[in-house]
């Protein structure tokens, strides 16, 4: 398991990263290590937060386990992060509506 420390709050913000007490959500996907274990809210993508899930595709995350409650579809929501291989691991209590996940 992943737990990220931190000793500094300065040590994890870079001057183009930070926004005035936000993140971006490149930031927040680039603190988050290949093989770490991710609880995402939603249903069916509603709820999801879609700019983090765009922004893990797009650095190429890879080994994650998501806990969920749902997969949602493929290019929706989670279905992102399963469509890109980015899950090896589902933990979930519905994925009928996404076949990509219930090929895996």
């Amino acid at each position: 398991m992943h737990v990220l420390r931190v000793h500094s709050p300065k040590a994890l913000f870079h001057e183009d990263m930070a926004m005035k007490g936000a993140l971006s959500a490149q930031c927040a996907a680039a603190m988050i290590p290949d093989g770490a274990r991710l609880m995402i809210c939603g249903f069916m993508a509603v709820g999801t937060p879609e700019r983090l899930i765009d922004a893990l595709v797009e650095r190429g995350a890879k080994d994650l386990t998501v806990i969920a409650n749902d997969t949602a579809m493929p290019g929706k929501g989670i279905g992102k992060l399963i469509d890109a291989g980015a899950v090896s691991k589902v933990i979930a209590s519905h994925i009928g509506l996404n076949p990509v996940t219930q090929k895996k």
